[in-house]
């Protein structure tokens, strides 16, 4: 029987638009690349509060089908 490949951690980084320009996102990138850790960064495209929301909610959403059908394989 053969062995499942091994999972690897991956950060993904949900950027919304900054309040007042204070933003967390590069503190979070570095520490993340310090511990040599991949790093996905998802922005959302232009639009209202309610589209930006929906749209990260959407791919989040979507992410965790997919790995929690992929843990069932």
């Amino acid at each position: 029987m053969e062995e499942p490949p091994a999972l690897h951690a991956r950060v993904v980084l949900l950027r919304d638009r900054p309040i007042s320009g204070l933003t967390a996102a590069p503190a979070a990138r570095d520490v993340a690349l310090s511990h040599d850790t991949p790093i996905s960064e998802l922005e959302p495209e232009e639009g209202g509060e309610l589209e930006t929301l929906a749209e990260l909610i959407a791919v989040t959403d979507f992410a965790a089908v997919y790995l929690a059908l992929a843990s069932r394989a």
